[in-house]
């Protein structure tokens, strides 16, 4: 054995149900090399059986004085996917490299175990999986029934459809798995029926973990079979069918919510999607500098950028690096902006209120906090506006003077807003169904904490002093989630009906708007007619005329 591969502690899990005619037979077929070694540990864990195959074992390890294997009986029965997880916890918090998975009924081959450990040693891949599937001839000279042959190929073909994968057999129970791997997926919240093993490779396929197959003999003998096939073959494509949807954003299975390193994905390259129509409002506008609020890892600001547009992202964590010109940390929820927004020409808030526990508190902030942090030469030409004498404000045309007082208005950047729309018509159907089903994202992503339609977004926005210029429908971004052909027709047509009645068909919303005049604005910018020497608002017209003099 290599330097390399001495170097790595492996356990060999055994799990064991009514096996005392095939352990003692199993530990005989084990090469006697791996005994008693210190980077090599055996643990059996028998299921609550009935008959004496622990005791067996025990005498059988004694005669032959072998002493790195440890021998656990459960008082109470686990399952098969039960009794696996005591195995994972324990390479996980004893500080195991990797864990091999060994049925204690002999009918996978024990003398594999030193290939397993190789491969693993040699690429250190986050699951192996030992398949009887590279050839049919082989499966069956094995002994392997037809119907269940043929069942792991239509089952296998399915779970390829669904992961993207591209394995010759899921439903071995020959592998083994890096601690590291089992360390980052909740497999104590996995099935403790026999469709575990599914379970575990899909947290596998959501967070792109790394597997190899190598190939292993079948062998059937006298073994007692206590999978159900039918039940199996269901709860297994219910799971697969389930991980697909939580992939899609249609609901959020605990098995594998916050597993998946790409929660954001770029859709502005996804055609009908809210972030491609928000960068042709950005060009339609000619925007030259842009705020993205809440700008996640920077996809929009990317292609803005590309575009020859200057973007300033903020968020709560970094972007991806080049992404923009420049980037200011900071949590929406309690922190001041730390720029004005009267430096920008277009404001984006893509996909940002329905995060936030008071979006009006927040939406109102903005407005008040960009007139109080005008830049200084607009300041400058607001006190001078007010300081002007009565006679010269109204020596002429009283339109005319409005409408220099409008000029000397420094002018606000428009808001793009998206935001999901709740009235959805899949989101209603399913409430008259009674479900709410939460999702990873989506319209019912898990962390949204406030929930718009289209009258309530409109409604909030102009109690929060904004002027609506244009609202859009966003269809369902099919292109997203579906590359090629089919996702492009089918966001075609969703975006076709999300125009016709974006209230129903709307997946989300797009908002232009622009926040008008906040009261402190309005104060500042008055005509000063008459007031009394005490100070009002700025300095006095008694100071004002002084100075001119």
């Amino acid at each position: 054995m290599s330097q390399n591969q001495a170097s790595h502690k492996f356990l060999v899990y055994v799990v064991a149900y009514e096996a005392e005619q095939h352990l003692f037979d199993l530990f005989e077929r084990i090469p006697y090399e791996l005994f008693n070694r210190s980077d090599f540990h055996f643990l059996v864990s028998d299921d609550a059986s009935s008959d004496n195959g622990p005791v067996v074992l025990k005498e059988w390890l004694e005669a032959h004085e072998i002493h790195n294997v440890t021998i656990l009986k459960n008082r109470v029965n686990q399952g098969y996917g039960g009794n696996q997880k005591i195995g994972f916890r324990v390479a996980v918090d004893n500080g195991y490299s990797c864990l091999i998975l060994l049925h204690g009924d002999g009918q996978y081959s024990p003398e594999l175990l030193p290939e397993f450990a190789r491969v693993w040693s040699e690429s250190q891949p986050d699951v192996i999986l030992g398949s009887r599937m590279h050839s049919v001839k082989s499966a069956r000279e094995g002994g392997m029934p037809y119907y269940k042959l043929l069942g792991n190929r239509i089952l296998t073909a399915y779970q390829n459809r669904m992961t993207g994968w591209e394995l010759s057999e899921y439903h071995t129970g020959y592998r083994a798995y890096a601690t590291k791997f089992l360390a980052n997926v909740p497999f104590e919240i996995n099935t403790n029926d026999f469709h575990f093993d599914t379970e575990i490779l899909l947290q596998a396929a959501h967070v792109n973990a790394r597997v190899q197959e190598i190939n292993i003999p079948t062998f059937y003998g006298d073994e007692v079979c206590r999978v159900s096939g039918f039940k199996y073959a269901w709860n297994v494509f219910s799971a697969t069918l389930q991980y697909k949807m939580h992939q899609l954003g249609m609901l959020c299975s605990l098995k594998l919510r916050n597993l998946s390193t790409g929660r954001y994905r770029d859709k502005t390259q996804a055609g009908y999607s809210s972030h491609a129509l928000a960068l042709q409002l950005l060009k339609q506008r000619e925007a030259k500098q842009v705020l993205d609020i809440g700008c996640g890892p920077g996809h929009i600001a990317a292609r803005c950028e590309q575009a020859g547009m200057q973007v300033t992202g903020i968020d709560c964590a970094s972007p991806l690096p080049g992404s923009m010109t420049d980037f200011h940390i900071a949590n929406l929820e309690f922190d001041e902006l730390p720029v004005s927004i009267s430096n920008y020409d277009v404001v984006l808030l893509m996909d940002v209120i329905e995060h936030l526990a008071d979006p009006e508190a927040f939406l109102l902030g903005i407005r008040n906090q960009a007139h109080d942090r005008l830049p200084e030469a607009a300041e400058r030409a607001a006190s001078e506006a007010g300081s002007v004498e009565i006679d010269s404000q109204f020596n002429s045309n009283s339109d005319t003077g409005q409408s220099d007082n409008a000029e000397q208005q420094p002018s606000l950047p428009v808001f793009i807003i998206s935001t999901p729309n709740i009235a959805f018509v899949a989101v209603r159907i399913n409430l008259l169904l009674g479900r709410f089903n939460y999702a990873e994202r989506g319209i019912l992503d898990i962390t949204h904490k406030r929930l718009f339609t289209r009258k309530s977004l409109l409604q909030m926005l102009r109690d929060c002093g904004y002027e609506i210029e244009r609202v859009r429908g966003v269809g369902v971004p099919f292109a997203a989630v579906m590359p090629g052909r089919t996702g492009k027709c089918l966001g075609w047509i969703a975006n076709l009906f999300a125009k016709i009645w974006p209230s129903l068909f709307a997946f989300q919303l797009l908002v232009e708007c622009r926040p008008r005049p906040g009261v402190k604005d309005v104060l500042r910018t008055a005509i000063r007619i008459h007031e009394l020497s005490q100070v009002i608002y700025g300095e006095t017209v008694e100071a004002a005329q002084a100075e001119k003099r």
